[in-house]
């Protein structure tokens, strides 16, 4: 209506924001910790939550962006994946 994105829309590419920052984080940062980490408790029945993960791997999908951790080394590429991701959403 007003020609600004719906809230989901924000929420992706805030996703694939964050992401970027996580990617070019040193390795000694507990947040890039638990994000590289995988929990060695036994998995519940029933089938699996969605983890931040794979809401940002869905997200890198719909926009068309493979390989995503490589591209978002590069800051420069990643802003105009953002950017792009803005417009497709």
């Amino acid at each position: 209506m007003y020609r600004k994105p719906n809230i989901v829309t924000t929420i992706k590419v805030r996703r694939l924001e964050w992401s970027g920052l996580l990617v070019r984080m040193s390795d000694d940062r507990t947040i890039k910790k638990v994000f590289q980490g995988k929990p060695d408790a036994r998995a519940k029945a029933g089938r699996p939550k969605l983890r931040w993960l794979d809401c940002t791997k869905n997200g890198m999908k719909s926009v068309g962006v493979k390989r995503w951790r490589k591209e978002a080394e590069g800051i420069f590429v990643w802003a105009v994946i953002q950017k792009e991701a803005l417009v497709e959403l």
